[in-house]
């Protein structure tokens, strides 16, 4: 089974683009937490090494690096879709409070023991479209997330999300970029919604209530968030709220 299951992820990383003799990533091992997801976990802590984690890692951490640049010291962030919360720690130390949500309990209630000593960080677990947040966000972070969501409830994501924003807050969040239909991937089940472009998000935000401010786009390569790449593996987008 654990064969069969690295195959199906091997065939979905060559679709995306990846070089040949890459190593197979084992969402097994690295995510201990979850339930056979494409969550990943290490600690953030004082002794955090960048040069030891994998790609993946590596690609999620650079994210939220890039979401920390943006968001203004003091702002109140929710970090939705937070998996193992490292991202909202790394941001929490320019927010004056983070809001961490994630689908899975077991890993909620985790990390909120490992990040008990961040005061201004807090985790719940919660169905992001069961969100009931008002005007409470003045930023709000969400990583490969929408994929993970039917295209028939991706507009109402970001109309909580929308909801969940002050006026004039932001949305920063990220995708695989014209990821392909396959079966393999189907299969998988990671991911619901396909071929995601610069049109299809310009379409769901502004039917949202959003302004697209930034895009930007990332590899594996180099792992940087960059305004142009011949080769484009995720698109990171910055959105405004609009005033009402």
């Amino acid at each position: 089974m654990l064969m069969k299951m690295k195959q199906i992820v091997a065939t979905i990383f060559t679709s995306l683009g990846l070089k040949k003799g890459i190593e197979i990533y084992d969402f097994n091992k690295s995510n201990p937490l979850g339930g056979g997801g494409e969550r990943v976990d290490f600690e953030f802590n004082e002794t955090f090494d960048f040069s030891k984690l994998d790609m993946y890692q590596k690609n999620h951490f650079k994210r939220y690096q890039f979401a920390k640049d943006l968001i203004d010291k003091g702002n109140v962030c929710g970090d939705f879709a937070c998996g193992t919360g490292y991202g909202s720690v790394i941001i929490s130390d320019k927010a004056s409070k983070v809001i961490g949500v994630d689908l899975d309990k077991i890993v909620i209630e985790t990390i909120k023991f490992r990040y008990s000593s961040i005061a201004n960080v807090s985790f719940i677990n919660e169905n992001l479209l069961n969100l009931t947040y008002n005007n409470l966000f003045d930023t709000i972070i969400s990583f490969e997330t929408v994929e993970h969501f039917k295209e028939t409830d991706i507009e109402r994501l970001f109309a909580l999300f929308s909801k969940a924003l002050k006026p004039g807050g932001k949305l920063i969040f990220s995708t695989p970029f014209m990821q392909e239909r396959s079966e393999v991937a189907e299969k998988l089940g990671f991911h619901l919604t396909f071929f995601i472009n610069e049109e299809k998000i310009n379409k769901w935000l502004a039917d949202s209530g959003f302004a697209l401010e930034m895009i930007k786009y990332q590899n594996y390569d180099t792992h940087n968030i960059q305004t142009m790449l011949s080769k484009k593996e995720f698109i990171i987008c910055v959105a405004k709220k609009k005033y009402a």
